[in-house]
């Protein structure tokens, strides 16, 4: 009887698990096989012609003859340790300054929410209109103090720098919001017991507040980081890549290969690379912050 009743318990079991696993096979391992099968051909996306297999030739070509696909990962890569590093220091002290408790804390953190609430392609447009070098209002402010107009989006040096500094303005708010609510969940006695010992401010944040919310800044980073190499609408939208590729991003070059070209095989196939390059990224960093952790 009991058999029995086991056996019914792990049908029913099936029978709720069934419907999510069936959805994770359809929406999420079917296109990765699918796309890898892509990958290994050549194919334009044309409905006449039938994809063609190549073999890991796309992989050769994009590894070995595509200096275009470095140059985009290598500006990725630099776009990246920016951006994760600039959002991380203002959100750290941030989150410093405003952990205690007083007056108009909570409306600051709604003001906070709104660059992160705005979708990425609408934060893109609207600062491609306040950095427009000649009739953007950025510019006509520092004209107005008496400084000279800056090139944002269409100097090779200035530019790329300009990217970073729109995601830090959307993303730093994410950074701040999630060290805010480690600090406040930091228990009283320790820092009491440490004022009692004479510990000064500096000692008490580099003994006991770093190390105690050293668990959620590798969470963040690690967050912010897979993030920040899927870059690809302030691009689109600010620069289109300019000028001169300067900031071209790898996910704009995919869209570019793929959507634009329609190289569907060679598109995929740098899909693949970036996706085992920011998962091999990941992995390094996460068994690094837990060394340290240690």
């Amino acid at each position: 009887m009991e058999l029995t009743y086991g056996k019914r318990t792990a049908r029913i079991k099936w029978v709720f698990l069934l419907p999510c696993l069936v959805y994770l096979l359809i929406m999420g391992i079917f296109p990765l096989v699918w796309s890898l099968s892509i990958s290994l051909t050549k194919w334009l996306g044309t409905i006449m012609e039938s994809p063609e297999w190549t073999g890991l030739t796309n992989y050769r070509d994009i590894l070995f003859k595509d200096v275009r696909f470095w140059l985009d990962l290598w500006f990725t890569f630099r776009f990246v340790i920016l951006a994760v590093f600039f959002e991380l220091s203002i959100g750290l002290g941030l989150a410093h300054l405003m952990h205690k408790n007083f007056r108009g804390r909570n409306f600051l953190r709604v003001l906070f929410l709104i660059p992160m609430a705005c979708p990425p392609i609408a934060v893109a447009f609207l600062w491609k209109m306040m950095l427009h070098p000649d009739i953007g209002v950025i510019n006509a402010m520092l004209q107005f103090v008496g400084l000279r107009a800056v090139k944002w989006t269409t100097s090779i040096v200035i530019a790329p720098f300009t990217i970073v500094l729109v995601d830090v303005w959307e993303w730093t708010p994410f950074m701040f919001l999630a060290l805010l609510a480690a600090y406040l969940a930091l228990p009283k006695e320790i820092y009491e017991a440490a004022s009692v010992d004479g510990a000064s401010s500096f000692q008490t944040f580099r003994k006991i507040t770093l190390p105690l919310i050293t668990p959620i800044i590798v969470t963040i980073v690690l967050i912010r980081t897979i993030d920040a190499f899927k870059l690809f609408e302030l691009v689109f939208g600010i620069t289109s890549a300019g000028p001169a590729n300067a900031t071209e991003a790898l996910s704009y070059y995919i869209y570019l290969t793929g959507i634009k070209w329609f190289d569907l095989g060679k598109g995929t196939a740098m899909s693949w690379i970036f996706l085992l390059i920011v998962l091999g990224i990941s992995t390094i960093l996460l068994s690094r912050f837990r060394e340290k952790a240690k």
